[in-house]
């Protein structure tokens, strides 16, 4: 359902109710003139569509439409959800957002809503529907984006806490001791009597650990089913005018990150906002590879992807102002996504605002409005990328799938591990090993189809699912290889630890138990594999073989001469346990050895930090290769500047 483009484009958030309409035609000739193809109006525009109760103002959207709309460029509308206007919050005390304190968020950053608020729900509905209405037979708008970087519910109001209570009453069939014995409520005394008693998660001195972790395993759940039912409430409204509206929404990680594959089960396209980060790591090196996010927005759907907002400058509203992006930093950023498969490429923000929180998150045009070096460098991109005219169905083939899943992700949230333990970082080591030596890796969830993959990645699957074991047990005996790692079959579904030998449902493949364990947080212990010497942190388990081979020793602390990590041959197949957390290099050599031993074509010649993916159409590759550091680079008889890209096409 991704192509509703047929080659890929560019274009950029614009918020023509800040600027004067004097500008607006200006604005519009420059978009034309760099290459612009898509523009993005009213994500956060309620107050001026609606600037008193029930009386609408459309004429400026309207102004602003016809104006693209016979430039001939399109248009992604947003509904306004994400910033209620001031007199909602003012007259309907409810609509607001309550706290984990149980204080209302006092108004004045986005995004203070409830949605589980019939009050809200109803002016949403309202407002939502005059602009699905309005704009219902203009062709010119190609996608509607609902609301803006959703998260999960994290409100504590009565609504929710009731909406909360139903979801428990449905989990349970109305029986208060049934949960109570799952979340083991006999500890601290904290069984309820009835789910009356039962509240979110209140409490100024909350943190993890704090309250029951089953209680707050399922009010994540919870919370993000809530988010997902937003979501159909707004799809709802538009398709009740509209039945055939193709409909987004834009992603992001956050503090209070839903299940994304559910809300994009729902969507017509996965769509994420893509900040690299611009500051340098300790190695020198960018802070974050774009890699992983890419590929997991494009698991999403198992499909090519939009980006929403792309970096256009330097952050400046949440925390001090960034580093400015270096030269060629935003066009090689958004090439990279582009190979990863982006169809569309949205750069936040045509203008820098003068006003607002924003004013510091800089836009592609400056204060002043005049073209400098960020805006040439994006037009630069544009012109190369509208020349090129990369058809939005080609495909990216990989022979690895890393299962993620935001269940995990959940769990680990409510209740850390070690110092540095996280889910995402087992995620990402996982995926950097693979993808520095040039294999491409699909980022799918749990319960996703695995045939058609020769290796399948499945990091920390904390909270067990006996779905997914009897899966790779078939994955692994028809032939398949899969890696598996520490803290893998600790908690049932309810979030209670299971009264067996880790790794519970997945010793049988991989022929392990773990004897006992060592969180050791930010220590280090040697590693040895082979004649080869790494370094093992965060997290240790010392591991008795079953049957399987010992594949990492550790060489040091009290289990000096036990196993890290173990290699079982099952079935055709073999399946991979790693009780440590390795440095990079033990991963990247685990990567190389599992795709030559799966004849996984690899290339060990890829410089650090460079990037090189391959989309596919027909007999046609369009090879994209971006130098994601600070350093030059030589790779394939060609030399790459800092952040340069190049795209390749046989």
């Amino acid at each position: 359902m991704s192509n509703q483009i047929e080659v890929i484009k560019a274009g950029v958030d614009y918020y023509p109710e800040h600027w004067d309409r004097s500008i607006w035609e200006s604005d519009i000739e420059l978009m034309l003139k760099s290459g612009v193809k898509v523009v993005r109006l009213a994500e956060f525009a309620w107050s001026r569509l609606e600037p008193t109760e029930g009386k609408y103002d459309f004429e400026w959207l309207d102004d602003i439409i016809s104006r693209l709309t016979k430039a001939k460029l399109e248009i992604i509308l947003g509904t306004p959800t994400s910033c209620p206007p001031v007199w909602m919050y003012r007259k309907y005390e409810e609509v607001r957002h309550t706290e984990k304190s149980g204080l209302k968020t006092a108004t004045g950053i986005r995004g203070h809503r409830c949605w589980e608020s019939p009050v809200f729900l109803k002016f949403s509905q309202k407002i939502i529907s005059q602009m699905a209405k309005r704009y219902a037979t203009n062709s010119n708008i190609i996608a509607w984006q609902l609301d803006n970087e959703l998260e999960s519910n994290s409100c504590n109001c009565d609504n929710c806490t009731s909406a909360f209570r139903e979801h428990l009453k449905k989990k349970f069939n109305g029986d208060i001791k049934k949960l109570n014995l799952a979340y083991g409520l006999d500890v601290w005394s904290g069984e309820y009597s009835n789910f009356d008693e039962i509240i979110t998660p209140i409490g100024a001195q909350y943190k993890p650990g704090w309250l029951n972790p089953s209680y707050m395993l399922e009010h994540a759940r919870w919370a993000s089913e809530s988010t997902a039912k937003f979501v159909d409430f707004q799809i709802a409204t538009i398709r009740k005018e509209i039945p055939k509206a193709f409909i987004t929404t834009n992603s992001c990680f956050t503090a209070h990150t839903p299940d994304f594959h559910k809300i994009f089960d729902r969507l017509n396209v996965a769509a994420y906002d893509n900040y690299p980060s611009l500051y340098k790591a300790e190695d020198g090196y960018p802070n974050a590879d774009r890699g992983f996010i890419l590929d997991w927005v494009r698991g999403l759907k198992d499909d090519n992807f939009w980006l929403l907002e792309q970096v256009g400058g330097s952050f400046g509203c949440w925390a001090p102002i960034s580093p400015a992006p270096k030269p060629s930093m935003m066009d090689g950023y958004a090439w990279q996504a582009v190979g990863h498969g982006a169809n569309l490429i949205m750069f936040f923000r045509w203008r820098t605002a003068t006003k607002g929180a924003e004013m510091f998150c800089h836009g592609l045009l400056e204060h002043h409005g005049i073209p400098g070096r960020r805006f040439n460098e994006f037009a630069k991109f544009c012109t190369e990328l509208n020349a090129l005219e990369i058809p939005t169905d080609t495909v990216i083939k990989s022979d690895v799938a890393l299962l993620y899943s935001s269940e995990q992700d959940f769990a680990f949230r409510v209740q850390e591990m070690s110092a540095g333990f996280t889910y995402r970082k087992q995620v990402e080591l996982l995926h950097s090993a693979f993808r520095g030596i040039g294999v491409n890796v699909d980022v799918i969830n749990e319960s996703a189809d695995i045939g058609k993959y020769k290796v399948v990645l499945l990091p920390t699957h904390f909270v067990s699912d006996d779905l997914v074991a009897t899966k790779l047990e078939k994955f692994v005996s028809d032939g398949g290889t899969v890696v598996i790692t520490n803290r893998s079959g600790v908690k049932d579904k309810h979030g209670a630890c299971l009264m067996h030998k880790l790794p519970g449902d997945f010793a049988k493949i991989c022929c392990v138990t773990v004897a006992e364990y060592d969180a050791i947080g930010e220590d280090t212990v040697p590693l040895i594999v082979g004649d080869k010497k790494y370094t093992a942190s965060t997290w240790n388990d010392i591991l008795e073989l079953c049957g399987a081979k010992a594949y990492a020793i550790y060489d040091g602390e009290y289990y000096k001469g036990q196993v890290a990590a173990s290699k079982n041959f099952f079935g055709k197949g073999t399946a991979y346990y790693l009780g440590t957390v390795g440095d990079m290099a033990f991963y990247r050599d685990l990567a190389i050895e599992i795709s030559s031993d799966t004849k996984i074509t690899h290339d060990i010649t890829i410089p650090k930090g460079l990037d090189v993916i391959t989309r596919n159409k027909g007999k046609t590759k369009y090879t994209f290769i971006f130098n994601n550091s600070y350093t030059e680079c030589e790779y394939k008889r060609m030399t790459f500047k800092p952040f340069e890209s190049k795209v390749i096409i046989l």
